[in-house]
């Protein structure tokens, strides 16, 4: 990628309600850490008077529309890393990450919609490796909860029975608080609507996203549990599992693939990943699940409701008050066995900010940092490019990142011999 560039990080989608959040959180960051970022979007008065509001002075505004390709080429080409916040991607976020691959450029974005991931990678991904773009989807709430702690839990059990072991069961349960992200309910509603049906068939495989396929039977967790030195956390469907397994998956298809130099890393072959909802027993996680299935059934099948939905429900760019955003959290729980049974681990996540706002604009803001300023610590495999994921492009150096902002928390540790715990 070519050194000569006139700014650092373009936030495209800066005037919505994420795009605020992320580019006044690199605001802060850009004098401390020594570097300049852009904004752009397709509305000059728009992103002037946004940016405004929220006391952010950007390097520059770059204008270009998601559609106008060559106006897309013209602001990336002035770049490093891109950041897209412009959803639904598979309306609207093709064309930017076409521009980034050819030319070289840095991508991370916050989709949670695996037919875009899909879609990109399959056009994409050669020309990507071709010129060194490192391309990461799901750089928010979704996935990195999810992929960063399998990713974490997996390189523990390694440390104590060494690098021959092999994980297998690996679950993540959930417990958060905060609001319902209007750009990810435009998300679901619009997979529903699609007439796509490779993009539904796609949204349906926990391996459509990964290079090789597993023993992961794929379906959805109605009742959850995971053990952790004798004692089992019980939980319910958790609404981005999907997603998160997709990607997770990836990760380990990614590592499973991978040169010499990487394959230190590998899951094993007969790795396999959930995920729930947190919830106090096995009864109470079924009628969550339950009430879960009867309401996003509805919406999924009574068009109606999905009118009232896109009438009524969030919209993109609009988000939590700024102290509904300070009082959010999340907190995640992974544990992984190891296939001989003989290892057991355990990562806990704790994150302050609401999940899919605040806390999120941080989590994206610190990948593109990554890519940015530790691009020479990161694992071999990022300097390929390609399309990655967070766990794979930038594992632990984007956990040390989080950690030292204050909002993060990671907490790894092993449950010693797992079957002195049966």
């Amino acid at each position: 990628m070519a050194s000569a560039k006139a700014y650092d990080i373009l936030v495209m989608g800066a005037s919505g309600f994420t795009g605020q959040l992320v580019s006044k959180y690199l605001a802060t960051q850009a004098p401390l850490q020594n570097f300049t970022f852009a904004v752009g979007g397709r509305n000059r008065q728009k992103i002037e008077e946004k940016m405004r509001e929220v006391g952010v002075k950007p390097a520059a505004v770059l204008i270009a529309d998601s559609s106008d390709e060559e106006a897309l080429r013209k602001a990336v080409k002035q770049v490093k890393v891109v950041i897209s916040l412009i959803g639904p991607y598979l309306i609207h976020g093709e064309p930017l990450v076409k521009v980034c691959a050819e030319e070289g450029v840095h991508y991370v974005d916050l989709t949670g919609e695996n037919p875009f991931i899909y879609k990109t990678n399959q056009k994409y991904g050669r020309i990507a490796l071709e010129n060194k773009a490192t391309i990461i989807h799901c750089c928010g709430f979704d996935s990195i909860p999810s992929d960063i702690g399998a990713f974490l839990a997996v390189q523990r059990l390694k440390q104590v029975g060494g690098d021959d072991v092999r994980a297998s069961k690996v679950r993540t349960s959930f417990r958060a608080k905060g609001g319902m992200s209007g750009g990810t309910l435009a998300s679901i509603v619009n997979l529903r609507e699609t007439e796509d049906k490779e993009a539904l068939k796609v949204a349906a495989d926990t391996y459509a996203l990964s290079p090789i396929s597993g023993v992961h039977k794929g379906r959805p967790v109605v009742v959850g549990s995971q053990t952790f030195q004798g004692k089992t956390t019980w939980g319910a469907f958790f609404m981005m599992a999907p997603v998160n397994t997709a990607v997770v998956h990836r990760s380990w298809g990614v590592l499973e693939s991978a040169d010499p130099s990487s394959r230190v890393l590998a899951y094993g072959p007969r790795f396999h990943y959930d995920e729930f909802l947190k919830m106090p027993g096995p009864i109470s996680a079924f009628f969550a699940s339950l009430t879960f299935f009867t309401v996003f059934g509805s919406i999924f099948l009574i068009s109606p409701i999905r009118w009232l939905v896109k009438r009524f429900g969030p919209k993109s760019g609009e988000g939590p008050s700024p102290e509904a955003q300070q009082n959010g959290w999340y907190e995640t729980t992974t544990v992984a066995k190891s296939e001989d049974g003989q290892y057991e681990s355990r990562v806990v996540q704790k994150a302050k900010g609401d999940p899919g706002y605040l806390a999120t604009s941080v989590l994206i803001s610190s990948c593109a940092l990554c890519l940015l300023k530790d691009y020479d610590r990161l694992p071999p495999i990022a300097k390929h490019g390609g399309f990655l994921t967070p766990a794979t492009a930038l594992g632990n150096v984007l956990v040390e990142r989080l950690e030292a902002t204050g909002r993060f928390q990671f907490k790894v540790e092993d449950g010693g011999d797992a079957r002195k715990t049966r």
